[in-house]
């Protein structure tokens, strides 16, 4: 059985609507401590303007800190324990208030980085523009829902164009547009196919290719980066669910469960099982 995943509605107590919107300015933020970890349906963008503590995004920790963004797509796990004075933006919108979220902007992808430190400008002009997607939000003037939408985006490429400073690489266009359908192929049979060759055939190159494009843009080649998304999703099955073992490996495209709980120990220094028991 499926934890339930929290989605606007039930933290802001909102009649749902596919073009579920959100953003609060926290002074301070109402709930310093998540203590467990759970997912959401909706996207969520989380500015730091004063705290410290840490944000568990997909079981990693990152340290909370001013000027820190967080990035959080559908279906990730996160958690975390801040500060009592923390404060700072919250925007939460659902995968219908923008379409194709994940194919723009590079954070929201299981490969992107899940925060990012603003600096000078960078900071002071993302703030600029969630003020204005704030009053917009509270003044719900003619054509407000529209210049949202328009407002969510300018915000969005603000810190698109801070990510790609922060995180460069010397990749060519079709390269960057080679990764992102390998991100997108992943994303919809990592479950399934867990081969290089497989990705490669239906993008139309050589597994060497795809691995040494891989090695320039994350440090690690399509193969880990295959394996390492199987791994995700079991870590977020075995914390978020009460699936069985078995049950997991299935659906994860493993026939035999003592070789998922082997793969699992090899790249995890621990058990499926001993995994579970932490993380609950």
């Amino acid at each position: 059985m499926l934890l339930p995943t929290v989605g606007i509605e039930k933290i802001f107590n909102l009649p749902y609507t596919q073009e579920d919107f959100k953003i609060v300015y926290h002074t301070p933020l109402g709930m310093p401590v998540i203590p467990q970890a759970h997912k959401h349906d909706f996207y969520m963008v989380l500015l730091i303007e004063k705290g410290t503590g840490t944000h568990t995004i997909d079981f990693f920790a990152h340290e909370v800190k001013p000027q820190t963004v967080f990035f959080l797509a559908p279906g990730q796990a996160h958690q975390w324990n801040l500060s009592a004075d923390t404060s700072g933006f919250q925007v939460m919108f659902s995968p219908d208030f923008l379409l194709q979220v994940q194919q723009k902007f590079p954070f929201f992808t299981p490969a992107g980085k899940s925060s990012l430190v603003l600096t000078g400008d960078d900071y002071q002009l993302v703030v600029k523009a969630l003020k204005i997607l704030l009053h917009e939000t509270n003044a719900q003037k003619a054509f407000y829902l529209e210049m949202l939408q328009h407002q969510l985006q300018i915000v969005l490429l603000l810190l698109k164009r801070a990510y790609q400073a922060s995180f460069k690489t010397e990749l060519p266009p079709t390269d960057h547009r080679l990764l992102s359908r390998f991100q997108q192929s992943l994303e919809k049979h990592y479950h399934t196919y867990s081969e290089v060759s497989y990705y490669a055939d239906i993008l139309n190159v050589t597994p060497n290719y795809l691995n040494q494009v891989c090695r320039k843009r994350f440090g690690s080649t399509a193969g880990d980066q295959i394996r390492e998304r199987i791994l995700l999703e079991a870590k977020r099955m075995l914390t978020l669910t009460s699936l069985d073992i078995k049950e997991i490996a299935f659906t994860l495209g493993f026939n035999d469960t003592s070789y998922f709980s082997r793969f699992f120990r090899k790249y995890t220094k621990s058990s499926p099982v001993e995994f579970r028991k932490i993380n609950n």
